[in-house]
């Protein structure tokens, strides 16, 4: 009752009701004009240039397929809508400002001569993200066990603390933390957060300036808004810490209590993580300045060089990168597309959420045809009913193309992970949905030949032993069927 009247007393609440409130508003004014002949005339003119428009625009099908069916089912409303909720974008002068700090980034990054590239490392290369040797990684199996070392070496920083995350909730765990910023930024640290505001609703109007107050530099990032604006889809959805550029984390772990099982709202909360020490952690401390100098506006030159060299040396491959709604790159997706087709025994995937494009569906169907055991785990208890509803329906279709799709039983697992033929790794903070891979800031670390593959693939043998074969699940009855049918439909925009 509790978490229910906090939901509905919430800033995000108060928000979704005044963006409900303009898209009724805008419902009724377009029916009331539609009485005028010529304004009728024209929304079917404006619906049938959309139409066209997104047939001919180079996008994921399904995303298309999502704005077409509600257009032509609403010609009056839903051309015209589409032009006031797209359309209603990033300016252009934030766009210049995102590719200047990407270009400036691009110019710094050389290929590692010393590596023996493959077309994943080329192709991260390219666009800015280097590949990295000399470099320590410890796996984490649980949001308990990365938050313990965490918090440890957030106590022995020297220099400075850079940390983001998409959701931070006020509890036990952001007290500890807290407190130890509080302190590290008291000893004369520098220590910078950068959080969602959508995340992180929970969290009092104006926070940032109460952390300002501990001597901790703090934003906000793409601050909520009671308007229609496309732009609000974009979300921060990154999880980083750099720790003197020293040591780096990352993986699906937020700052809440249910991320370390405090609280159980969906069961027991299963997450990873991942600690980088070494020159890797380069890669983290670049992907942060680029989120930090892109929120704050900050067009100053700053110095690429890494500040560290690590004593110890290693020959595996570690590249941490970052993807961006922005540059239409897919990064993300492109590398997961890879590491399916590079695949000659095994895959295995850990996700939250199951909502695929065709392409991904077509190449996992491919793998699995060429003899590739595939193994993705999802949730037995979902957090989001609808999008679970979804995952499910893409879970079937893969089971039946012979795909081990297994439910984790204890509860949640939040976890965002693939290991491919215990040779590759990605770990990170990308779901497979179209949110993650198409419209949210995320990052993610590809690993190479790099000993903490083999725990992560024994975390990934424990998790299946913990978990339901998807195949001995009773199947729902026809309504949930119908309902799941027609919400794939809108699989794109959930």
């Amino acid at each position: 009752m509790k978490r229910l009247l906090s939901l509905i007393l919430s800033r995000t609440t108060f928000i979704l009701l005044l963006l409900l409130a303009q898209i009724a508003f805008f419902f009724v004014t377009i029916n009331f004009l539609a009485r005028y002949q010529y304004v009728h005339t024209a929304s079917y003119i404006i619906t049938i240039i959309i139409v066209a428009y997104l047939i001919y625009k180079e996008e994921n099908p399904i995303y298309k397929l999502s704005w077409i069916i509600p257009i032509m089912i609403f010609p009056l409303f839903g051309g015209l809508f589409y032009l006031f909720y797209k359309n209603t974008n990033i300016s252009k002068k934030r766009i210049q400002l995102y590719d200047m700090i990407e270009l400036e980034r691009m110019a710094y990054v050389q290929r590692n001569k010393d590596i023996d590239h493959d077309k994943i490392s080329n192709y991260l290369a390219k666009i800015g993200w280097q590949a990295y040797q000399n470099t320590n990684s410890t796996f984490f199996e649980s949001g308990e066990a990365v938050f313990d070392d965490m918090k440890k070496e957030l106590l022995n920083a020297q220099a400075y603390i850079y940390m983001q995350f998409f959701i931070i909730n006020k509890g036990k765990l952001w007290d500890d933390i807290l407190e130890i910023l509080k302190k590290k930024a008291s000893e004369g640290l520098e220590v910078v957060l950068l959080y969602d505001d959508y995340g992180s609703s929970g969290l009092p109007y104006r926070y940032t300036k109460t952390l300002e107050t501990y001597g901790i530099e703090a934003y906000n990032f793409n601050p909520m808004k009671p308007h229609l604006n496309f732009q609000m889809n974009y979300r921060n959805h990154r999880k980083i810490v750099v720790i003197d550029g020293k040591i780096g984390y990352t993986g699906g772990i937020n700052i809440g209590d249910e991320y370390i099982n405090l609280i159980h709202p969906f069961g027991h909360w299963q997450d990873a993580g991942i600690k980088l020490e070494g020159e890797a952690v380069h890669g983290l401390y670049l992907g942060f300045l680029d989120q930090l100098r892109f929120h704050t506006k900050d067009q100053k030159q700053i110095d690429y060089k890494p500040k560290y060299i690590p004593n110890f040396s290693s020959k595996h491959i570690v590249i941490p990168f970052f993807d961006a709604p922005l540059d239409k790159e897919y990064t993300t997706k492109n590398i997961y597309m890879q590491l399916i087709h590079n695949a000659t025994t095994s895959i295995d995937i850990a996700s939250p959420y199951l909502i695929l494009d065709y392409e991904l569906t077509a190449a996992l169907k491919f793998a699995v045809a060429s003899g590739v055991k595939v193994n993705i785990i999802i949730p037995y208890i979902p957090d989001k009913r609808i999008v679970y509803m979804v995952s499910e329906s893409y879970a079937k279709e893969l089971s039946q193309a012979g795909i081990n799709i297994y439910k984790f039983k204890p509860g949640f697992i939040h976890s965002k992970m693939m290991v491919v033929d215990q040779k590759e790794a990605l770990i990170g903070t990308v779901n497979l949905d179209y949110r993650s891979l198409y419209l949210h800031f995320e990052n993610s670390v590809y690993l190479k030949n790099d000993p903490v593959i083999k725990d992560m693939k024994k975390h990934f043998d424990d998790l299946i032993a913990a978990s339901i074969d998807f195949k001995d699940i009773k199947h729902p009855n026809i309504i949930y069927r119908f309902l799941q049918v027609i919400l794939k439909g809108f699989s794109s925009i959930l």
